[in-house]
């Protein structure tokens, strides 16, 4: 919408038809802060729905995006709501998937788990959560095993270390290695 000052915003045509609008129509300031605001959170949650349609995001996650792209913090917000309530965005939905994921792709442990969680803008009460659901610590320890194998101890604890697994299950594995060893032939 182009104002009679040289200035302009973008107006979707839905908010510009409702006002019944024409071209050389007076505004007065209350009016076109109100067109204004209206047409920013419609912009907001379309640009929203646009950026969920490519991937899934986490709430904050996708704050911060339509923060990047300039919109106020009162259209984010309005955006955000509305596509939770439309269920196209849920925190806990979107940990569960990616932390699947994760899992079924890489060998990571419980703590790998939910740093990344915490990376992609999960909330920690979820994270912890999802990691617990994901990675038990049975399902811990048997992908510890695998990715131990027959290395010696000092290499699998820095192995699995570095792939984030608790250090109760690293000890574990550990005393399963020495055990071994120990063992007669």
């Amino acid at each position: 919408m182009r104002l009679s000052d040289g200035s302009s915003f973008i107006a979707p045509a839905e908010i510009v038809s409702g006002e019944g609008l024409s071209t050389g129509a007076a505004i007065d300031d209350d009016r076109l802060q109100s067109l204004q605001s209206r047409s920013e959170f419609v912009l907001a949650r379309s640009r929203a729905l646009s950026l969920l349609s490519r991937s899934a995001h986490t709430r904050s996650g996708l704050a911060r995006k339509l923060e990047a792209r300039g919109f106020s913090p009162g259209a984010v917000k309005a955006a955000i709501d509305r596509m939770a309530e439309l269920g196209y965005l849920d925190d806990r939905a979107f940990a569960l998937d990616w932390a699947r994921a994760r899992i079924a792709g890489r060998a990571e442990g419980w703590k790998a788990v939910y740093r990344g969680l915490l990376g992609r803008g999960v909330p920690r009460s979820i994270a912890g959560e999802t990691a617990t659901e994901v990675c038990s610590d049975e399902a811990e320890l048997e992908m510890a095993r695998r990715l131990a194998g027959n290395l010696p101890p000092r290499t699998a604890a820095s192995r699995l270390a570095a792939r984030g697994f608790r250090a109760r299950t690293i000890a574990h594995v550990l005393r399963e290695i020495d055990g071994r060893r120990s063992a007669p032939p």
